[in-house]
């Protein structure tokens, strides 16, 4: 019997707008009294805004987050919720139990299953650890028989005694009540690398409290995460960016794109103004400078961006006028993203965006190889000056 590993398991796709995104949810569990929020790394990938919502006697409160960690590997991400209006929580009842887990172990699950059909109420599934080894003997996740379905994906996995113990992640649709588990080992080692992440002394206040008590407390930490994603991939955008060079005519990077950009402005100087549009969201679009049909400036005003832990006061003092692109890389351990280009003075300009704020970035300006200037920029601001030049 063929078995087939719905690791994309636990996406519940439905249209919110035809012309600009997906919406897909899934689970997660509340970490920390400030808003640090565990659930499954597929589950936010590729998305470009994200909520996390409680839902708590049937009201709902919705709170932007960032995602500030990630472990594609072993599928679990970290989010942050940055909402002005989240109030810190007064206590995490709950520990994360990393040893002693037994087979024929009794657990339960919860989560926000296929909202879009069974509704917004948190279900609780119960079952018990089947094997302490999971699909083809993955040794990352346990076999569970609680039964599982899209939408449970990053919920948590309890003991009896209410210590958060795993992470759902996945399923076998052919076979019932089975399904898998990542360990809290994992995520345990993922928050060791999470910038600025506080340990806190949480005990266990649910042990002595029935199963239904239990689930009343543990209701109102157990979230949907509400992931909007673009309609495309950004990866080609981002190759196809790349291949612009000093030579490249309009009709080049129209073959390239395989559409015609848009010739939205020409002005009294003789430059002549093109845009190709992505995701027909107006998210997503490549700007190209002509004059005299040469091209002198390209740039591009979206993509998925890495980020870095580095961007910090002794960091910015350290990149000076003549480094390298390879050097600053070094500083800053990870690969900037080139953003604009600027054939007429060969200045090229790459962006470091930071991890521990997504809306901040470093601006680096490179003449022939070499740091030109530094600057220190800001997402919100930088789009909304995009926008205006534009013309949006």
């Amino acid at each position: 019997m063929k078995l087939f590993v719905f690791i994309s398991f636990l996406l519940f796709v439905v249209s919110l707008n035809a012309q600009q995104y997906d919406l897909s949810s899934g689970s997660g569990i509340v970490l920390t009294k400030n808003g640090f929020v565990a659930t499954n790394h597929h589950v936010v990938d590729k998305g470009v805004k994200f909520y996390v919502d409680f839902i708590v006697d049937g009201k709902k409160s919705s709170y932007e987050a960032k995602v500030i960690q990630i472990d594609e590997e072993n599928d679990l991400s970290i989010l942050k919720i940055v909402d002005s209006s989240f109030k810190k929580l007064k206590v995490i009842p709950y520990e994360l139990k990393m040893r002693g887990i037994n087979v024929g172990e009794k657990v339960f699950v919860m989560g926000f299953p296929k909202p879009g059909l069974q509704g917004e109420e948190i279900k609780v599934t119960d079952g018990i650890i089947s094997s302490k080894t999971g699909f083809q003997n993955d040794n990352k996740t346990y076999q569970i028989s609680a039964p599982i379905q899209p939408g449970n994906s990053g919920g948590p996995m309890f003991d009896i005694n209410g210590n958060l113990i795993g992470i759902t992640n996945a399923g076998i649709p052919s076979l019932q009540n089975v399904g898998y588990a990542i360990k809290i080992t994992y995520l345990n080692n993922l928050l060791d690398m999470v910038p600025n992440y506080v340990y806190e002394e949480n005990s266990n206040q649910l042990e002595t409290l029935d199963f239904t008590e239990k689930i009343k407390v543990l209701t109102n930490y157990t979230v949907m995460i509400r992931v909007f994603v673009p309609k495309c991939d950004l990866k080609p955008i981002n190759e196809k960016f790349s291949s612009i060079n000093t030579s490249s005519n309009l009709e080049d990077i129209n073959t390239l794109f395989g559409f015609e950009g848009d010739n939205y402005r020409n002005d009294g100087s003789g430059i002549s103004y093109y845009k190709w549009e992505f995701c027909e969201n107006q998210l997503t679009f490549i700007d190209c400078w002509f004059m005299n049909k040469e091209i002198f400036l390209s740039m591009k005003t979206f993509s998925d961006v890495k980020c870095t832990d580095r961007i910090n006061e002794e960091n910015y003092k350290k990149i000076k006028p003549g480094l390298t692109y390879s050097e600053v890389c070094k500083i800053l351990n990870t690969e900037g993203e080139r953003h604009r280009s600027d054939y007429k003075s060969n200045i090229n300009y790459y962006k470091w965006y930071d991890c521990n704020d997504p809306d901040s970035f470093y601006d680096i300006w490179f003449l022939n190889n070499k740091v030109h200037l530094v600057r220190k920029g800001n997402v919100s601001q930088d789009k909304a000056y995009m926008k205006s030049m534009m013309g949006k």
